[in-house]
């Protein structure tokens, strides 16, 4: 027990050195972390453990809440103009600073003066735990540190391969067509509100706290999963994604500092406890600005009817937020994913299996999803997950490939059939298009996808990557824009939406996203691999060789980084590197893109479009291989456009 004592001693004088290092070089925008670090003598995992656990803010949200606390007394305490406090709290710039301390604070910097000068402040300061405070209990178990990787999200930042066979039947755009009308007409009708300044309210569904075994846990996750589905149905409310919501379980901050890192406005807490063969559910609405709670409801009863409840929850929610539904929204509102609670739970238990990604584990999802589906043959959800696992293990080499792509073919379009406006089964029957290069088919159906579930993060991060690789990036940047705003923690989105700005050729705005979220992700290698792309974009190799030596670094395992860092060595000339490197990848169909990409780097024309026409006859080929800047100097080559043709890439249409 002393050694426990000690430890946290330990941590607690390691964060009162942490204030005075910040306190010392708060003027410096360019103070890192690895600086910090190294003033501190602890590694960044150690650094990111102890502020996480001793403060519940990640190291980065920690560092910009104790400048804008800076930034708060300098307003009051001097008549210093903004730009000059600026400089003193470290920010890159005056829009930067009023765009956080707003957030922080509900207030603009000037018009917190002008409060100020008017009188004593309305709203409460937040404050930062000193080294004193940390050791009282608040009668709440402490925040648990939850380390996120990147996972490879299907068709996400990292290339991949590609199989070119034979196209899918046209019944199934005749489907598409026959179950899609109304979804498709929806998006065209709502398209240009793609961005998150279309949203009127927001709100942040947390993890509901289990009161009970590791089942009624899993029913809980279910609960607050129902509640998001049924508000995300509302197309002009902004309904955090579950994923950047997940981060706060357990979390021991305030709600109005939930609210500001998520930037919401309201957020809904439940609990759920099992009361002998009843359920126990409690769920309260909070205005997040005034820690208020709008309304609360609690029911009690048997778990078969817990899911009508969430429903009624939603709805309360709406009317207390005045939102004006849609009939279309009302009815999907009301639509719950199955009335059968070991249904629900065999669903679950699939789903929470899918999220490690291995190979065992997805496999195992399939069973559960199969007995969800033997107790409730109508469970359109579980369908879609289905066919989510199976593409998974068909593009991520677990399983072939063609039979990956035809599965989740089968049960996306069995969920639909059950359910014309399920959206994650149009968006996966896109994914498979978009692997298969049938590119018009791709975006229509996500089109679909987005008219049925206009509000889901990872739907409009799949499409806005989509454009990216189309060549359409100002509508990529729309649509990433969306997923950030839906998903604001998400580390794959954050870097998805970096790449689009770059290979938009809006390099000022993706520098500046790059440096906001530094310390959040400088422990992910995609991190460092859109950093490089964003310098391979620009045509500075130096800077791009520095990022993919980073990004190698943190994860040897994938061969396109190999690939890539040596087509840098080779730019910078490090020829002799990436002609050794060269000899080592096997003449198999799997390693005909790394082939083309290290031949890229050497300005060996020739082989690399060798590989790239041997890569297309197998259906491997480099995943942004029309707006790449590795392929950029093949472009003027009638032997490239034609690949790109045969692709489907060059300049396809948008649907009519």
């Amino acid at each position: 027990m002393e050694s426990g004592n000690t430890h946290h001693r330990t941590e607690e004088y390691q964060l009162k050195r942490l204030n005075e290092l910040l306190d010392q070089n708060l003027e410096k925008s360019d103070y890192t972390i690895d600086a910090i670090c190294e003033d501190l003598g602890v590694s960044r995992s150690q650094l990111f453990r102890m502020v996480k656990e001793l403060t519940g803010l990640s190291p980065s949200l920690y560092i910009r809440q104790r400048r804008l606390l800076r930034g708060q007394e300098l307003l009051k305490g001097t008549d210093w103009r903004i730009n000059e406090i600026t400089d003193k709290i470290g920010f890159d710039s005056p829009q930067a600073f009023t765009k956080y301390f707003t957030q922080e604070f509900g207030l603009s910097p000037s018009d917190y003066r002008r409060q100020q000068e008017a009188g004593p402040p309305k709203q409460a300061t937040p404050v930062i735990p000193s080294a004193n405070d940390i050791g009282e209990s608040t009668g709440e178990p402490p925040g648990e540190e939850r380390p996120r990787g990147i996972p490879s999200v299907p068709l996400g930042a990292v290339p991949g391969k590609r199989w070119k066979y034979l196209p899918i039947l046209g019944l199934v755009a005749l489907v598409l067509l026959a179950l899609g009308v109304f979804g498709y007409s929806r998006f065209l009708a709502s398209s240009s509100r793609a961005s998150s300044e279309a949203f009127v309210n927001s709100v942040a569904i947390l993890p509901f706290r289990n009161a009970g075994t590791d089942t009624t846990a899993l029913l809980a996750d279910g609960l607050a999963g129902q509640i998001h589905s049924s508000l995300s149905a509302v197309e002009n409310l902004k309904v955090i994604s579950r994923s950047s919501a997940e981060l706060f379980r357990d979390t021991r901050k305030t709600i109005p500092q939930i609210a500001a890192e998520l930037h919401v406005n309201y957020i809904l807490v439940g609990r759920l406890k099992q009361m002998g063969q009843h359920m126990l559910v409690s769920v309260e609405l909070v205005e997040a600005a005034q820690d208020r709670t709008l309304w609360s409801k609690t029911y009690q009863g048997t778990d078969e009817a817990l899911m009508g409840f969430m429903t009624t929850v939603a709805r309360q929610t709406i009317l207390a937020l005045d939102q004006k539904l849609t009939d279309a929204e009302s009815r999907r509102m009301d639509r719950t994913p199955t009335g059968n609670s070991d249904a629900l739970r065999e669903y679950l238990i699939g789903k929470q299996l899918m999220l490690s990604r291995s190979a065992d584990k997805l496999k195992a999802s399939l069973l559960r999803f199969d007995r969800a589906i033997a107790l409730d043959s109508g469970f359109a959800d579980a369908y879609a997950r289905k066919a989510l696992a199976y593409f998974l293990l068909g593009t991520d080499n677990m399983i072939n490939l063609r039979k990956g792509i035809s599965q989740s073919e089968q049960n996306a379009l069995k969920a639909i059939r059950l359910d014309p406006e399920n959206g994650l089964a149009y968006a996966i029957l896109a994914n498979s298009y978009r692997e298969l290069n049938q590119w018009e088919q791709a975006v229509t159906t996500y089109q679909i996808a987005l008219g049925h579930s206009p509000n889901d993060a990872e739907i409009n991060y799949w499409y806005s990557i989509t454009l990216r690789s189309l060549g359409r990036f100002e509508e990529a940047i729309q649509y990433s824009t969306k997923a950030l705003a839906l998903d604001p923690l998400y580390p794959s989105i954050i870097v998805g939406h970096i790449g689009n700005y770059s290979y938009a050729g809006r390099y000022a705005e993706a520098r500046q996203l790059i440096k906001e979220y530094a310390l959040m992700l400088d422990e992910f290698y995609v991190y460092y691999y859109v950093k490089a792309y964003y310098y391979l974009n620009l045509g500075d190799y130096t800077n791009a060789l520095k990022e993919m030596e980073s990004c190698v670094s943190l994860n040897p395992d994938i061969p396109v980084l190999h690939s890539t860092l040596q087509y840098c060595r080779a730019r910078v000339g490090q020829r002799a590197a990436a002609e050794a490197y060269l000899k080592t990848i096997p003449q198999i169909p799997s390693r005909y893109p790394d082939l083309a990409i290290v031949s890229a780097g050497l300005n060996d024309k020739e082989n690399c479009l060798k590989y790239l026409r041997l890569g297309l006859n197998q259906g491997n080929m480099p995943y942004y291989l029309k707006v790449s800047p590795i392929f950029r100097f093949l472009h003027g080559d009638p032997r490239f456009q034609e690949i790109l043709r045969q692709l489907g890439l060059l300049d396809p249409q948008p649907p009519a």
